[in-house]
């Protein structure tokens, strides 16, 4: 039986997990044929290792090294220093763990590189998936000066590591047209031939989805009460979010009672944002639990009358892999998005609306249109994200995952 490691920081076994893409994964190669071993940070599962480099377990069938990581709060220099030490511990100590014949890592690059260095020392395939444009995604939102010495060399390490991987999987569409950008695949000058660059989004496992819609209701008079316009926030508080720009929008549609915006989530933000709609006097937003487990989100999203994506300008240039927009498909609600999302399963199957909403009456407008359209039309729509979401099932993204993983091993 040959053994495939899964590795990422940030996942985590079942129970734990808040995106379930390698728990899903895990299960469709195991029933494939393959031995699937798992690792995180102890930092994400809230595990214990004591003075451990790692600590095993196993979690009803799911096999899991937990590599021992520095804690850390925020999204600043600590926490990518606890992804350094995972990625460095790992490879330290890979010769303590059972042997893969393949390692199919998430990468944070630079970051984690040594897990590169850690299927090399065993001298076995290696697949490089990208969910984040990192490290590009410093230089958009301003966090690391464009063209500084420290992004020259993240760029380098990030294009030598699609170069030197067995295989490429990207969540977002537009990935592939990232690397012809920095002329790096074989058809635009570089050195990585296109035909190892895969897509393969993120998505959502509908029965699961289905059967938690009615196993795990929310005793919430606003999210049971069928006369209102219930439009959902949930996801991360913080300054990619932009999550103030939909409070704004708020505030123009408190003219109709009917209006509840419903905010889930934490962040840097929202001690922030709860104080600004006391002192504006917003009375249709309701900030709600900051975190719910991941089981509970499909009652949640599945009764709202919009779903809301809200991101700064610029995210999302080469695609979207949020989780979220997976639950808002099995929803079958339409989804609201206050930037123009390239890629975009939204416009593209008219689920929704994704336009430039750069104002608060520009953004409540489109809420406005989709919450109050006629009947038939609404139901269309909901009918339409819902059929999307069939594409994203975790059991037909597997078959495709699979076939990578076969063509390699």
């Amino acid at each position: 039986m040959k053994t495939i490691w899964i590795v990422n920081y940030y996942t985590a076994p079942s129970v734990d997990a808040s995106n379930p893409r390698y728990v899903e994964f895990a299960k469709h190669f195991t029933a494939a044929g393959y031995n699937v071993i798992t690792f995180n940070s102890s930092v994400r599962s809230k595990v214990d290792c004591g003075n451990a480099v790692f600590v095993e377990r196993n979690y009803g069938g799911e096999h899991f090294y937990h590599i021992n990581s520095p804690k850390y709060t925020g999204n600043g220099a600590k926490r990518i220093y606890s992804i350094m030490m995972f990625a460095w511990r790992l490879f330290r100590n890979a010769k303590k763990f059972p042997k893969p014949d393949l390692v199919l890592h998430n990468v944070h690059t630079p970051f984690d590189y040594p897990v590169f260095w850690a299927a090399r020392k065993f001298g076995v395939k290696y697949i490089a998936e990208g969910w984040d444009m990192w490290p590009e995604n410093f230089e958009t939102f301003g966090l690391v000066k464009k063209g500084s010495l420290p992004m020259k060399v993240a760029y380098w390490m990030e294009k030598h590591l699609y170069e030197k991987a067995d295989s490429v999987i990207f969540t977002c569409e537009g990935f592939l047209d990232y690397l012809r950008e920095k002329g790096w695949s074989e058809d635009s000058g570089g050195k990585i031939p296109v035909e190892k660059v895969h897509y393969i989004n993120n998505g959502i496992n509908i029965q699961e989805f289905d059967e938690n819609v009615a196993k795990f209701p929310r005793p919430d008079e606003d999210l049971n009460d069928e006369n209102l316009y219930k439009v959902i926030y949930l996801g991360a508080i913080r300054l990619v979010n932009n999550v103030q720009q939909l409070i704004d929008a708020a505030k123009l549609l408190q003219e109709n009672p009917k209006y509840r915006f419903l905010i889930y989530g934490d962040g840097s933000d929202r001690k922030m944002l709860e104080q600004y709609v006391k002192d504006n006097d917003i009375s249709n937003v309701v900030f709600k639990e900051k975190s719910i487990p991941l089981c509970e989100v499909a009652n949640v999203v599945s009764h709202a009358t919009v779903n809301i994506m809200n991101y700064q300008k610029n995210f999302g240039i080469h695609g979207v892999s949020s989780g979220k927009m997976f639950q808002y498909m099995a929803a079958g609600k339409p989804i609201c998005c206050n930037i123009k999302l390239n890629y975009s399963e939204i416009s593209r199957n008219n689920l929704g609306i994704d336009e430039v909403l750069d104002t608060p009456e520009l953004y409540a407008d489109a809420i406005r249109r989709l919450a109050e359209q006629p009947k038939e039309e609404y139901e269309a729509m909901c009918l339409r994200v819902r059929q999307c979401a069939e594409k994203f099932d975790y059991k037909n993204l597997a078959v495709k995952e699979l076939d990578v993983i076969g063509k390699l091993i």
